[in-house]
């Protein structure tokens, strides 16, 4: 690894050194879920930046899950800091601005941000140098910072869309829901039909628990952009978000399918996440569970019954007269055992087995008095 191609793990995933397991998949999971769909931005510049990004969130998974890997990444870092800084523009004359966007090209978002500030210290009223500046500390997850500086890159220049998505863009990873919205909506006014800012409301309805607007806008999405993946990987969101948010909720978390139209919308979208054929983990993990939700709910059970010894007199009394009547001899004695003792025997075992061998998500639903939070529809 050079210094000119270092990548500061750490600083990637907004993560400190000192991360766990679980803290590391946290944010590789929320910052894959930034920059994926960048990579659809019509921007060849913000494009080319966004498969940069998410190249290197999967290099820092990789390295970072892997304990021999991240203890010999941490060995060099303290160097890889101290040399990175170094590498970059070194000419004393040279722009300001022209420095930040070296070093930002360079992956090196510190200096990025060094440059820019003294870029906006010379020339204030440079809505370009505050977009730097911004976007720099946006990727140092300094959301405080950025806030202030994309505020002041859209006070000089209040129509620059992309200004106003990746505001937004900070307000959403801070889950500032209804600021984010705001944000994207002014952007998507200012530059109508924008499919990364579409996603971008897709994203924050499905955080609001607004999963069918959220799918309405990606079914939208990918029927006018057939062969991006991207926003395909976003539909497959939705399609997972408005399945589970169709069956029922408990108080404490757990999942419950209740009703055959659970199920069965359970299993289209799995259907339909699978179709859109992803090489993605996520989107076959979701096929998986959604599948085993909707069979496991279909499963026959039974269910105990509170008044098993009426059944049990019933069915004993029926036997009796049937055998009764068999043993009689007596033309009508037989016939009253074939045809009344017989058929309420039989009556009986279909009634027990009708009322107390039903599908799994019948039993759920007669059992969850005072634990539901939300009933699935």
């Amino acid at each position: 690894m050079t210094t000119a191609t270092f990548v500061d793990y750490y600083e990637i995933l907004q993560i400190p050194e000192t991360a766990d397991t679980a803290q590391i998949k946290a944010a590789v999971s929320q910052q894959r879920r930034i920059w994926i769909k960048r990579q659809a931005s019509a921007d060849p510049k913000r494009r080319g930046e966004a498969e940069t990004r998410v190249r290197n969130i999967d290099e820092a998974e990789r390295v970072l899950l892997n304990t021999q890997q991240r203890q010999g990444y941490d060995r060099r870092l303290p160097d890889q800091r101290r040399a990175a800084p170094e590498t970059a523009h070194q000419d004393g004359d040279a722009d300001w601005l022209d420095r930040a966007r070296v070093y930002l090209e360079m992956g090196n978002p510190g200096a990025a941000h060094r440059a820019a500030r003294e870029a906006t210290n010379q020339r204030g009223g440079d809505h370009g140098a505050w977009f730097l500046r911004a976007h720099s500390s946006f990727l140092l997850g300094q959301a405080a910072d950025a806030e202030f500086e994309f505020a002041e890159a859209i006070r000089i220049a209040p129509d620059e869309s992309e200004y106003h998505h990746d505001l937004g863009e900070v307000y959403a990873q801070q889950e500032k829901w209804p600021l984010a919205m705001r944000e994207f909506e002014t952007a998507l006014r200012l530059a109508p039909g924008n499919p990364v800012t579409r996603t971008a409301i897709a994203q924050v309805l499905l955080a609001t628990d607004e999963p069918q607007k959220a799918l309405s806008i990606m079914e939208a999405v990918v029927q006018e952009h057939r062969d991006n993946n991207i926003f395909k990987y976003y539909l497959g969101a939705a399609l997972e978000a408005t399945a589970r948010h169709s069956v029922t909720l408990l108080r404490d978390g757990t999942i419950i399918v209740t009703s055959q139209a659970q199920a069965d919308l359970l299993n289209r979208n799995a259907d339909r996440i699978a179709k859109l054929g992803l090489r993605d983990q996520d989107a076959a993990a979701a096929v998986v569970e959604l599948r085993r939700l909707a069979t496991s709910s279909r499963e026959m059970m039974w269910v105990h019954s509170s008044a098993w010894q009426l059944y049990g007199f019933m069915l004993i009394a029926s036997l009796c007269g049937l055998c009764g009547g068999l043993g009689s001899g007596d033309g009508g004695g037989v016939a009253a055992g074939l045809f009344i003792a017989a058929p309420i025997a039989v009556g009986v075992v279909a009634l027990y087995i009708s009322r107390h061998r039903k599908p799994a998500y019948q039993h759920a639903a007669q059992q969850l008095a005072g634990q539901v939070l939300r009933w699935g529809k």
